[in-house]
């Protein structure tokens, strides 16, 4: 029997195919069509849709929360929990500025109660807060451990009423 080249070369290269291809070669996979373009300099809410000025200081917020519950027990990392604490404060009174998009969904006579109530809100948190900076720099981390467990609980109570629901 007699081997031709031409078809020999081709079972070679249908074997070797795969491995010439290159990822970088390969065009990127097409986006479902259901999914929306993202749109360049917004960043997408739980929803799909752009935060508001609220959702990024909250945010902040949020973010030095959860490392404050880690740490709060631990003295050696009282210099730490104060700046978070002093961060918490700052966002939230960037934050007061703002008006939540809940307010949008009252009658038009109920709004102004709302603002102020959440103004109220954040300064409530704003004076806990300082409590638990005051009690940090003291050097009583039990406290401070109790205090945001009560923080914790305020913010939530806060978030029910002032935030809009999570379809």
């Amino acid at each position: 029997m007699k081997l031709r080249p031409a078809p020999l070369a081709l079972l070679v290269l249908c074997l070797a195919a795969p491995r010439l291809v290159r990822a970088d070669d390969m065009p990127p996979p097409a986006p479902p069509p259901s999914a929306p373009a993202p749109t360049p300099g917004m960043a997408p809410a739980a929803g799909g849709e752009k935060k508001t000025e609220i959702d990024k200081r909250m945010d902040k917020v949020g973010k030095a929360f959860r490392q404050l519950r880690k740490q709060v027990a631990d003295p050696a990392q009282n210099p730490s929990s104060i700046d978070l604490v002093g961060r918490m404060i700052a966002a939230l009174k960037d934050a007061e500025g703002f008006t939540p998009d809940k307010a949008s969904d009252l009658p038009a006579d109920q709004r102004p109660k709302f603002v102020a109530d959440y103004v109220a809100g954040l300064k409530n948190m704003e004076a806990s807060l300082q409590k638990l900076s005051d009690t940090l720099t003291a050097g009583d981390n039990a406290a401070a451990a109790a205090m945001v467990k009560d923080i914790f609980a305020l913010e939530k109570k806060d978030h029910q009423q002032f935030r809009r629901p999570e379809n």
